[in-house]
């Protein structure tokens, strides 16, 4: 597949040219598209046993990253949850906005730390963000003391995520063979997931580590010391504490026209609250799911999905139709942008322009722009 030239502007009405730091606009082929999935499955693989998988060299396989990255056509982050136990308080927000207000919120509420994504929506509501707190009494506060202060917002709905059954950090390209899949260590198709491990402390002294990999996962050990002020030994023992009990987790991500998948769509539907936990893991692992959780309001089940185009979405609706009777959707929007994605900024071509720091450990309130 080859890809696109990336054309555009930034939330803050930036041009974007797509291009690297030459200057030269930048496409992807299918080289591009296989270091990718390599590293969705390995996201902090050396260069080595990368380069090794695809057949290049690790100069070639770092080199052709870097162009990737420079571009914002791909990267990879970290994320992470302060409780073993306890997911946090993940909430995905539904704002109705004054029409002539929506570009400038958006944009706003990208800046917020505890602000995962942003997507303006066709129907349903006009933005929809998703956004991680340490507890209900964070989100309370974001919603009354922060939300409810904006111009043009017009009314906010909260739904809490109570189950996870796919996330993005499980949503793969298909451009690998099974002999390199097993090279890289992974058994499992795509689209599918192993239960998560049990989950360690992510402490006070991990925060800073872990704002820092949510910007560049692919930090090296000394740039993160440099960063942290930690010695290299402390570092090493940290991340393989935290990654070792999935208390962080490591995600490539790539920009949805580049992967070859346009289309964003979100479902709200319901299942019977008995079933939930029996088909859940059966909708992840279709390919097109990026992310699949049971959640708190009117419909119980929030699947999302990147299609190659319009038709492919009713498409997908009828065939869960035929294949789980007693799953209603009973909402179907389609994002006309993205402006947030996992802590990135994203141009209209869907391109990363910039990280904003994740970090829902800060006051919501004070930390705002």
């Amino acid at each position: 597949m080859t890809g696109r030239e990336a054309t555009g502007t930034d939330v803050t009405g930036r041009e974007m040219t797509g291009a690297d730091v030459t200057g030269t606009k930048v496409t992807v082929d299918e080289l591009d598209l296989a270091l990718v999935n390599a590293l969705q499955l390995r996201p902090r693989a050396p260069w080595s046993l990368l380069g090794q998988t695809l057949g290049i060299s690790p100069v070639t396989a770092a080199r052709r990253w870097r162009r990737l990255a420079e571009a914002g056509i791909a990267w990879v982050t970290a994320y992470g949850l302060p409780h073993p136990e306890d997911p946090g308080c993940v909430a995905h927000l539904d704002l109705d906005c004054a029409p002539d207000r929506i570009g400038r919120i958006a944009g706003e509420l990208a800046e917020d730390a505890h602000v995962l994504s942003v997507e303006h929506f066709s129907q349903g509501c006009d933005l929809a963000l998703t956004a991680a707190f340490t507890d209900l009494a964070a989100l309370s506060r974001y919603t009354a003391e922060r939300l409810g202060r904006i111009p043009g917002v017009d009314a906010v709905r909260v739904h809490l995520t109570t189950g996870y059954y796919a996330e993005g950090v499980r949503w793969r390209l298909d451009s690998l063979d099974p002999a390199q899949r097993v090279e890289l260590h992974d058994d499992q198709p795509a689209g599918a997931g192993k239960p998560f491990a049990a989950r360690a402390e992510v402490r006070a002294e991990d925060r800073e580590l872990l704002i820092r990999l949510g910007v560049d996962g692919r930090l090296d050990q000394a740039g993160l010391a440099a960063a942290t002020g930690l010695s290299p030994s402390t570092l090493r023992r940290r991340l393989d504490r935290l990654a070792g009990s999935d208390a962080i987790r490591f995600r490539c991500e790539i920009a949805a026209r580049d992967a070859g998948r346009p289309v964003l769509a979100t479902f709200r539907a319901d299942l019977p609250p008995d079933r939930l936990d029996e088909v859940g893991p059966q909708l992840a692992r279709l390919p097109e799911v990026r992310l699949c959780v049971s959640v708190t309001g009117a419909h119980n089940l929030l699947l999302s999905v990147w299609q190659r185009s319009l038709a492919d979405v009713q498409r997908l609706e009828a065939a869960l139709a035929r294949r789980f009777p007693d799953l209603r959707v009973a909402e179907r929007r389609v994002a006309l942008r993205t402006v947030k994605r996992m802590g990135r900024i994203l141009g209209a071509d869907g391109r990363a322009v910039r990280a904003v720091p994740m970090d829902i450990w800060r006051d919501p309130v004070q930390a705002a722009p």
